[in-house]
């Protein structure tokens, strides 16, 4: 069995408020890390490519709202709009 990179966790947050892509790709890293999963891992299992996921954590404004949404559920993000 092949093994991976050691996952280090992501900084601890403040998730009060997500007022960009930046800071909710800060989350998504937070979380992934803290459950231990690497890239390649939480990419395969959202059917979607690492480089996907890295521009999510990234911040990049290229990712579909469907690809993040996706992404947050399998980690167990819930996410809460206020109107």
């Amino acid at each position: 069995m092949k093994k991976g990179k050691k996952v280090v966790k992501a900084a601890p947050l403040d998730f009060s408020l997500i007022e960009n892509e930046e800071s909710f790709g800060k989350v998504i890293k937070y979380k992934r890390t803290h459950l231990g999963l690497s890239i390649a891992r939480t990419s395969s299992l959202c059917g979607i490519s690492d480089k996907t996921l890295q521009k999510l954590e990234n911040g990049d404004v290229g990712v579909r709202l469907s690809t993040a949404l996706k992404v947050s559920n399998l980690l167990g993000i819930k996410l809460k709009f206020e109107v």
